[in-house]
């Protein structure tokens, strides 16, 4: 907060709530529907901004970058 107040003259509060909506269960074998292996999501302005930072969605990225490597291992170009 100080250094935001000296850099550019504005004043930032930041209150924090814990809200009692929790995320979905972990995973069951044999179930489909939400599940979430853990994490935190953040929200702000009402919640229009959202940051999710789950497991889950962080092994989907990891997995989409994955991609590309795993084609070329399972598929080498012929030489």
């Amino acid at each position: 907060a100080k250094l935001i107040k000296a850099e550019t003259g504005a004043t930032k509060a930041c209150a924090l709530e814990i809200d009692t909506a929790y995320l979905p269960p972990a995973p069951v074998a044999g179930k489909d529907g939400p599940s979430c292996l853990g994490g935190v999501v953040l929200a702000c302005q009402g919640g229009k901004i959202t940051i999710d930072n789950t497991i889950d969605v962080r092994l989907r990225l990891v997995m989409e970058q994955a991609k590309p490597a795993i084609r070329s291992l399972l598929f080498p170009a012929a030489s």
